[in-house]
C-alpha cells in the first residue's frame, strides 16, 4: 500500500473530472449512504489511481486451503459507513459470449434474489453506523436484489485487472443508477478472471467512487472454474444446487455480508487481526440453509452479539 502525495491527488482529479469530483482536501471522513456528500477525490493508504479510474486495493476471501480459525475475538466498529438497507445489483460482464456451462447466473440471481428477510442475512442487523451521533442498524429487508445486466458492450479481458473491474462497476453504475446502500457484483465469465483467482482469493470486495460518492463494489469470478479451492463439492449439495457451484453461495454470501457490514474497508465493522464478518469464519461448518422456499450452501458469519460464528441470528 502507498500513500498519494495531494499533488498525485490533484492531477489524478484533473485526469478523471468527468469520474469523480475534486475536492480542496485531498483527505477527508467516509461518506455515509444517508449523506449527500460534496465531490471529492480520496487519498491516503491503499488508493491507487490507473487506467483513469481510482479505486481502493481489494479485500479478498481466502481460497480454503489458506483460511485460519481465529481465536475468540470481536468485530470493532471505526465509524464509517454500513449499509443501513442492503440492495445488491449484478453485472454479468460477458456471459453471453464466453459461456455459463454451470447455471452460475441463475444460480446467483436466484440466491440474491431470495437473502433479503432471512434468518442468514439478519445476522447483520446487530451492526450499525453512527452519524452526527445517530445510530442506525442494518435493516434486512427482502427483495434486496435490486436488478441484472448482461453487459455485453465491452469485451472481457483474460485477465481483468483491478482497475478493470472498478471500471465495469462504474458502468454498472451508470446503467442501474446510483445506490449508496447497494453492491455492485462484477460477475465475470468462464475462462476470464483476475490473477489470483483459485490459487490464492475466491473473490474480492473494494470500493471506488463515482461523482464523488462511495461505490462499493465485487470482483465475483466464476467459482465452479477453481474447484474445491472455492467451495466446489464441500459437502452435499442442496437439490437448488449441484455440487461443482456450491461456492457460488458461500463466496457470494460472504462477499455481500461484508459488502454490507464494512463497505469502505477497513472503515466500518473489522477486526485488525482476522478481518471482516466473513473471514473469521470462512470455510468453517458450512452448511445448507434456508432463504425462503430455496435452501443454498453457506458459510457462518460472525455475530459480535455470541462472539461466534453463525448461521442465523
Amino acid at each position: 500500500m502507498h500513500r498519494p502525495s495531494r499533488f498525485t491527488a490533484v492531477l489524478g482529479c484533473l485526469a478523471m473530472l468527468a469520474m469523480v469530483g475534486c475536492a480542496t482536501s485531498a483527505g477527508v471522513g467516509p461518506v455515509t449512504p444517508q449523506q449527500q456528500p460534496q465531490a471529492r477525490v480520496p487519498s491516503g493508504p491503499g488508493w491507487v489511481y490507473k487506467d483513469g479510474v481510482l479505486y481502493h486495493l481489494p479485500h479478498y476471501m481466502v481460497t480454503r486451503n489458506a483460511a485460519v480459525k481465529p481465536p475468540a475475538i470481536s468485530l470493532t466498529y471505526y465509524g464509517g459507513p454500513v449499509q443501513t438497507t442492503p440492495a445488491v445489483y449484478i453485472i454479468f460482464w460477458g456471459y453471453q459470449t464466453y459461456g455459463d456451462r454451470y447455471g452460475v447466473q441463475n444460480l446467483l440471481t436466484t440466491y440474491m434474489g431470495n437473502m433479503g428477510g432471512s434468518g442468514h442475512n439478519n445476522i447483520y442487523t446487530q451492526y450499525y453506523q453512527i452519524v452526527n451521533g445517530t445510530t442506525t442498524h442494518i435493516t434486512n429487508p427482502t427483495g434486496q436484489l435490486l436488478g441484472t445486466w448482461n453487459d455485453q458492450t465491452n469485451s472481457v479481458p483474460l485477465h481483468p485487472t483491478d482497475s478493470q473491474i472498478a471500471a465495469e462497476a462504474l458502468r454498472g453504475v451508470s446503467h442501474f443508477g446510483y445506490n449508496g446502500n447497494a453492491s455492485y457484483i462484477v460477475a465475470t465469465p468462464h475462462g476470464r478472471s483476475t490473477n489470483g483467482f483459485r490459487t490464492q482469493w475466491c473473490a474480492y470486495h473494494s470500493n471506488t467512487f463515482s461523482s464523488g460518492k462511495l461505490v462499493s463494489y465485487t470482483d465475483f469470478p466464476y467459482m465452479p472454474d477453481a474447484g474445491a479451492s472455492c467451495g466446489s463439492n464441500i459437502i452435499s449439495p442442496p437439490s437448488d444446487e449441484s455440487g461443482i457451484d456450491e461456492g457460488v453461495t458461500i463466496v457470494g454470501g460472504h462477499e455481500q455480508g461484508e459488502s454490507v457490514t464494512d463497505p469502505e474497508p477497513p472503515n466500518g465493522w473489522y477486526n485488525n487481526s482476522y478481518g471482516e464478518i466473513g473471514d473469521i469464519c470462512a470455510w468453517t461448518n458450512i452448511q445448507n440453509d434456508p432463504f425462503g422456499t430455496y435452501s443454498f450452501t453457506s458459510q457462518p458469519m460472525f455475530s459480535n452479539a455470541t462472539h461466534s460464528c453463525v448461521h442465523s441470528y
